[in-house]
């Protein structure tokens, strides 16, 4: 399915909720860890600051040197790997509080509105926005930012982007893309992954926080 890590975080901030996490150091590990690419590592312990964390982390594993490789920082890698033993849980260790997910069983996730520790499964979204009075017409959506901006995160919005316009869909909503980098926008448009985006309607933006503050040009509404 479409399920990302960020779904991950946001299930952690349903479940400890945005002051859970207050002087607190929030460790991820387990098998699941090992699925999840060293920029969805990411991705999870930038929002780490949506509960309140002190901090967050991973253990070092496999994902971690491949990236750090690919992004031509092999003796970073090297001595990542070398040292690996002092980069992971200690054995038998214990913690304060121990949370599992099921990452086979954690579906899509919407958090909001008002609060970002609202979760709200996408198969459930339309209903309980509905039973609650929220507002149910969409007026932008946004891609990027600091939190889901990788080149990964880029590529799953181009897949879907796509498959729109394959079925001759395009935004109906304004639709922002806000890549993480200057890297991360040169190497979309290196591989051709920015055009399905800009031919649905996406404005690609500076990399910089914009819609996600609330900080950007908006037209849909009324100043003041």
């Amino acid at each position: 399915g479409w399920t990302a890590p960020k779904d991950v975080i946001l299930k952690v901030a349903d479940l400890l909720t945005v002051a859970g996490g207050t002087g607190a150091i929030i460790e991820y590990h387990g098998p699941g860890a090992e699925s999840i690419s060293c920029t969805g590592m990411a991705t999870i312990c930038n929002m780490g600051a949506e509960v309140g964390a002190t901090t967050s982390l991973f253990p070092f594993n496999h994902r971690m040197s491949t990236y750090l490789k690919a992004t031509g920082r092999e003796v970073i890698a090297g001595l990542s790997e070398k040292y690996c033993d002092l980069l992971v849980p200690d054995k038998d260790c214990e913690y304060d509080t121990l949370y599992e997910i099921d990452l086979d069983k954690l579906e899509p996730l919407v958090n909001g509105p008002f609060t970002p520790d609202l979760a709200n499964p996408i198969s459930k979204l339309g209903k309980a926005a509905k039973e609650n009075g929220w507002p149910l017409d969409i007026s932008v959506s946004l891609i990027g930012s600091c939190t889901n901006s990788s080149y990964e995160d880029m590529t799953r919005a181009a897949s879907i982007a796509k498959q729109a316009l394959k079925h001759g869909v395009k935004c109906k909503t304004q639709f922002t893309v806000t890549p993480g980098s200057e890297q991360i926008r040169s190497t979309m448009e290196r591989d051709g992954i920015d055009k399905p985006l800009s031919d649905i309607g996406a404005i690609v933006l500076a990399n910089a926080c914009g819609p996600c503050i609330g900080q950007w040009n908006r037209k849909d509404v009324k100043m003041g």
